[in-house]
C-alpha cells in the first residue's frame, strides 16, 4: 500500500426527533439556474430512500432550510421577471423566518401559478394546468413505503419524523377559479387635455415596482367545495390513512390559510342573482364545511373538514415583502407558523402563541368587524342541529389589531368542541405522544412483562412530572394533573397475545377543565398507535 487517501464526508443533518418547531412547506416554487442539492444533505437523502436523479431534479424531495439565505440559494423568493405575483411559498418561508421559526422543510412539486395554469395540459387532456399542480401537491393514493419515487407532494412527510407544522401556501390558487365579471362593460378612457406639473428638481429615478393585474386569489361558493375537498383529504392523511405506518404523521398539525371570498361586482351579481358562482360570506363557509358535529373518527369528510389536527389562519397580511403578491396580500399561515415555532422555543408549545409579538405585518384584509374579534364570554355550546352563531375568533386563528399594533388574537384548531379546540392542547397531545414513541423505539425488542410495563411507567411518569413543573397541567399536586397506568389492567389477552403494550396517560391541561385520556400502544412489529380520547369532565 502506497498511500492513505482520507475523504471527508459531510455531516449529516442532526435530527432531533423531540422538536415541536420545525415545518414542512408544500408547494410551488421556481428553481434557481445551476442550483444543487448541498453535499451536507446529498448522504442524508439517499438514506431516506430518494435516488440521485429524483435529489437533482430538487423536485418532490425535502430540503432541509435552516435560514433563509439557505432559501434563496435555492429556489426564487419571487418579484423577478418570471413571476406572476404568485410566489406564495417564498413569501410563506421568509414570515417564516422573519417570525422567528428556526428550521423548516421545503418541498416543491412545480413552479408557481401563472396566467396560462387555466388551459388544458395537453390536446388529450382536458385537466387544466392548475388542475394537474393540485393532484400533485395531494397525497399520492399509489404510496409505497419501499418507493421514495412514489413520495410526492404531501406524501413526503412519510420520510420526516421531526415535522411539527405542514404549511402548503398554494391552496388557495389552485382552487380558484376565475371570476365571473358584468358583461358588456367597457372601460372608459380619461378625457381633457393633458396638464404637466413640475414637482420637483433634478433628475430622479424612482424605483421600478412590478405591478399584477390580477386579483388576490378569492374563491366561490363552488371553490371552497373543492378547497375543502383538498384539505380534507391531507387531514385524513395525517389522522387515518398512515396511523399504522407512520403514527409520527399523527403529532404533525395543518397549518393553512383560509381562503378569501371571491367579492363579485355589483353589476356581475345583477346579471347573474341565481348562479351559485356569487360569493358568500365567510360565516356560511364555516357553517358549510366547519360543521359543529364532533367527528368521532377525528378525520374529514369532503364537506366537513372539522378537525383538531387543521388550524386554520385568517385574515391575509399585507407584509413587508408581500408586494412581490397579486394584491400586495400574503396568505397568514407562513407567519402563523413562524409565530408557533418561536412560541414553542421560548415559551414552549403548550403554551398560547397569542403572547408572541409578530413582526413585519403592518396591515390586514379583510378588516374585520369587532365582534368577530372577542372571545364569547358564556361557555360554549356545540349542538349540530341548533348550532348558535359564533364568533370567527372562536373558530379560526385570527390575526387583528391591539393597541399595540397587529397580534395573533387566537390560538384555536378546526376542532368543534372544547376538548380540542385550543391549539396549545392539541400541541401538548403531540408532545406525550413524540416522548412516548422515541422511547418505544428503544424498547421495542424487548420482553413485555412486569418489566417493561414498570420501565414504560416510570418514564412517562417523569416526562408528565417535568410538564407539570413547566404549568403545562393543571393541578396543585402531580397526583392531581395527571395519572399514568402500564400493567395488566390496560392490556386484554389479545394484546398480550399479539406483544401489544399498552400505556394510560389522564391528564388535565392548564387551560381546560377537561381531562384529556391518550392511549399509547407499542408493538413487538415495531409499529406503533396513538388513540386519543377526551372525555368530558369537571375539574375539582
Amino acid at each position: 500500500m502506497s498511500r492513505v487517501i482520507f475523504h471527508d464526508q459531510p455531516p449529516a443533518p442532526q435530527i432531533n426527533l423531540t422538536r415541536a418547531d420545525v415545518a414542512c412547506f408544500v408547494g410551488l416554487v421556481r428553481i434557481l439556474p445551476g442550483a444543487t442539492v448541498p453535499a451536507t444533505l446529498q448522504p442524508w437523502l439517499n438514506s431516506l430512500g430518494y435516488a440521485n436523479t429524483q435529489i437533482a431534479s430538487l423536485t418532490n424531495v425535502p430540503i432541509l432550510i435552516e435560514n433563509y439565505s439557505q432559501f434563496t440559494a435555492l429556489f426564487d423568493p419571487g418579484g423577478s421577471a418570471q413571476s406572476f405575483g404568485t410566489d406564495y411559498v417564498a413569501a410563506c418561508v421568509r414570515s417564516f423566518f422573519a417570525q422567528g421559526g428556526r428550521r423548516c422543510y421545503v418541498v416543491r412539486i412545480d413552479d408557481p401559478v401563472t396566467s396560462t395554469d387555466d388551459q388544458p395540459v395537453s390536446t388529450t387532456n382536458s385537466q387544466t394546468i392548475k388542475q394537474f399542480k393540485l393532484q400533485e401537491l395531494l397525497p399520492n393514493p399509489t404510496f409505497a413505503l419501499d418507493d421514495a419515487r412514489s413520495w410526492t407532494g404531501v406524501g413526503c412527510l412519510s420520510a420526516l419524523q421531526d415535522v411539527s407544522f405542514l404549511i402548503t401556501p398554494d391552496l388557495p390558487v389552485l382552487c380558484a377559479s376565475q371570476p365571473a365579471g358584468a358583461v358588456g362593460q367597457i372601460p372608459s378612457a380619461p378625457t381633457g387635455p393633458e396638464q404637466f406639473v413640475e414637482c420637483s428638481q433634478g433628475e430622479l429615478t424612482p424605483p421600478s415596482y412590478r405591478t399584477y393585474a390580477s386579483p388576490a386569489p378569492r374563491l366561490s361558493v363552488n371553490d371552497y367545495a373543492t378547497w375543502a375537498g383538498a384539505v380534507a383529504s391531507i387531514v385524513n392523511y395525517l389522522a387515518e390513512g398512515s396511523a399504522r405506518y407512520e403514527p409520527h404523521l399523527r403529532e404533525i398539525q395543518f397549518v393553512t390559510s383560509m381562503p378569501l371570498p371571491q367579492d363579485l361586482d355589483a353589476a356581475a351579481a345583477a346579471e347573474n342573482p341565481s348562479s351559485t358562482e356569487l360569493a358568500q360570506d365567510i360565516h356560511d363557509v364555516v357553517q358549510a364545511h366547519l360543521p359543529e358535529s364532533v367527528l368521532d373518527d377525528e378525520g374529514a369528510s369532503a364537506g366537513n373538514i372539522s378537525s383538531a389536527f387543521l388550524q386554520l389562519a385568517y385574515p391575509w397580511l399585507k407584509t413587508t415583502a408581500s408586494g412581490m403578491l397579486l394584491e400586495s396580500l400574503e396568505p397568514p399561515e407562513g407567519a402563523l407558523t413562524g409565530i408557533l415555532a418561536r412560541n414553542a422555543l421560548t415559551r414552549g408549545t403548550f403554551t398560547s402563541a397569542t403572547k408572541i409579538t409578530p413582526a413585519e405585518i403592518y396591515d390586514l384584509w379583510p378588516t374585520l368587524p369587532q365582534q368577530e374579534t372577542q372571545n364569547s364570554a358564556a361557555p360554549l355550546a356545540w349542538d349540530n342541529t341548533s348550532p348558535q352563531t359564533k364568533a370567527l375568533i372562536e373558530r379560526i386563528s385570527l390575526f387583528g389589531f391591539a393597541p399595540d399594533g397587529i397580534e395573533l388574537l387566537s390560538d384555536v384548531t378546526a376542532y368543534p368542541g372544547e376538548s380540542y379546540r385550543f391549539a396549545p392542547v392539541n400541541r401538548l397531545v403531540s408532545v406525550i405522544c413524540r416522548a412516548a414513541r422515541t422511547m418505544g423505539e428503544t424498547a421495542i425488542f424487548e420482553s413485555n412483562g412486569p418489566a417493561l410495563w414498570g420501565r414504560v411507567q416510570r418514564f412517562l411518569q417523569t416526562l408528565m412530572t417535568r410538564l407539570w413543573n413547566l404549568n403545562a397541567l393543571d393541578g396543585s399536586t402531580v397526583q392531581q394533573a395527571f395519572s399514568v397506568r402500564c400493567d395488566r389492567s390496560t392490556m386484554t389477552q389479545n394484546d398480550l397475545d399479539n406483544g401489544r403494550l399498552i400505556a394510560q396517560v389522564t391528564f388535565t391541561p392548564a387551560s381546560l377543565i377537561e381531562t384529556i385520556t391518550v392511549n399509547l400502544a407499542l408493538e413487538t412489529s415495531g409499529t406503533s398507535a396513538q388513540e386519543i380520547s377526551a372525555s368530558m369532565a369537571e375539574a375539582s
